[in-house]
C-alpha cells in the first residue's frame, strides 16, 4: 500500500496520455497509468530486449508486430524513416481501445504505412500477412508475442523463413516453447541467440504469470 501511494503521489494516477521520459519509447505520448505501469514509464519493461530491436530497426523495411499490445512498438517503428510498412496485429479487445487512442495521440491514425488489425496474426485457414496484402520489402523484422501461439506462427510462415530475408524477436513462456521456436528457426537456417532477463530485475521485476520467460533473436545466417 506504502508503495502505491508513493509512486502515486510521485507519477500521478489514472489512465491518461503521458508522454514517455525514458527507454526505448521516449518521446512517443501514450495511454497508460503510471502508478500501475511503473516500469514502462520509465523505460524499463523489456529494456532487455532494445539494444537488439534498435540494431534490427536500422535494417528493416517491414515491421511486423505480432501480439501489439497497445501499439507501442509499432508507433516507435513508424518514427523511422528507412520502415516502410508496419503491420499491426493483437486480438485482445481490452487492448485495442488503448491501440487506437495511443495512435491518435501520435498522429499515426492517418499514416499510410500502417496496416492494424484487431485480430490474430494467423488464423484458420489464412495465409502469413505479406502474401495477403501483397509482397513486404525486405528485411522484414518480425516480433511475436502472442502467449503460446508462436511455434504456430513460424510453422505456417516456413517457406517465407527461408525465402525472406527476416529478423526475429520472439518471447518465450516455457522451456518447451523456447525449444521448438530454436529448432524451426535453426532448420531454416537462421542464428538464434537468447536475450535473458538482467540481473537487476531482482530489484525491478517484472510481474508475469509464467515463471519462464525470455527472448530469441534470430537472423538469416
Amino acid at each position: 500500500m506504502l508503495k502505491n501511494l508513493v509512486k502515486t503521489c510521485l507519477l500521478g494516477k489514472g489512465r491518461r496520455g503521458r508522454t514517455i521520459p525514458f527507454g526505448l519509447y521516449k518521446g512517443l505520448t501514450l495511454s497508460i497509468d503510471p502508478a500501475v505501469e511503473t516500469l514502462f514509464y520509465l523505460g524499463l519493461y523489456e529494456r532487455e530486449t532494445y539494444p537488439w530491436l534498435r540494431r534490427a530497426v536500422q535494417q528493416a523495411a517491414t515491421v511486423i508486430d505480432a501480439g501489439a499490445g497497445c501499439g507501442e512498438l509499432s508507433m516507435w517503428a513508424l518514427r523511422h524513416p528507412n520502415v516502410q510498412r508496419v503491420l499491426a496485429y493483437d486480438p485482445s479487445p481490452a487492448r485495442w481501445p488503448i491501440f487506437e487512442e495511443n495512435l491518435r495521440l501520435n498522429r499515426f491514425e492517418r499514416d499510410a504505412r500502417l496496416t492494424a488489425v484487431q485480430g490474430m496474426f494467423l488464423g484458420p485457414g489464412s495465409e502469413p500477412a505479406w502474401q495477403q496484402l501483397g509482397p513486404l520489402p525486405e528485411p522484414v523484422l518480425l516480433k511475436i508475442d502472442v502467449d503460446g501461439g508462436e511455434t504456430a506462427i513460424l510453422e505456417a510462415l516456413h517457406e517465407v523463413l527461408r525465402r525472406k530475408r527476416c529478423l526475429f524477436l520472439i518471447e518465450t513462456h516455457s522451456r518447451q516453447l523456447d525449444a521448438d521456436c530454436r529448432s524451426l528457426l535453426e532448420q531454416a537456417e537462421y542464428r538464434v541467440s537468447v536475450v535473458s532477463q538482467a540481473w537487476w530485475r531482482c530489484i525491478a521485476p517484472e510481474q508475469r504469470p509464467a515463471e519462464f520467460n525470455r527472448w530469441l533473436v534470430a537472423e538469416r545466417r
